[in-house]
C-alpha cells in the first residue's frame, strides 16, 4: 500500500493535494488534523529526504547519505 504524509497550507478553506506520478489508487482516505509547528530545520530535513527519495541513483552508499544527514541535523 502506498501512502503519503504531507503538510499543506489551507487556502480559502481548501486544501489541494497533488499526487505523485504513478500513485496507483482510485480512492483515498483523507484524515485532516491541524499540524504542530515544526522547526525550520525539521522541515528542511524532510525536504532533503523527499528530494533524495525522488532523485536518481547516487554513487554514495545509504550509509554515507544518512551519515551526512545525521551530521547536519544531529543537534535538533
Amino acid at each position: 500500500m502506498q501512502s503519503i504524509h504531507k503538510i499543506v497550507k489551507v487556502q480559502n478553506n481548501q486544501v489541494i493535494i497533488n499526487l505523485p506520478t504513478g500513485f496507483a489508487a482510485h480512492e483515498v482516505e483523507v484524515i485532516l488534523k491541524p499540524t504542530t509547528r515544526k522547526s525550520t530545520a525539521i522541515r528542511e530535513l524532510e525536504k532533503e529526504i523527499d528530494t533524495g527519495i525522488r532523485s536518481p541513483v547516487s554513487s554514495k552508499s545509504h550509509r554515507e547519505i544518512f551519515d551526512n544527514l545525521k551530521e547536519k541535523y544531529e543537534t535538533l
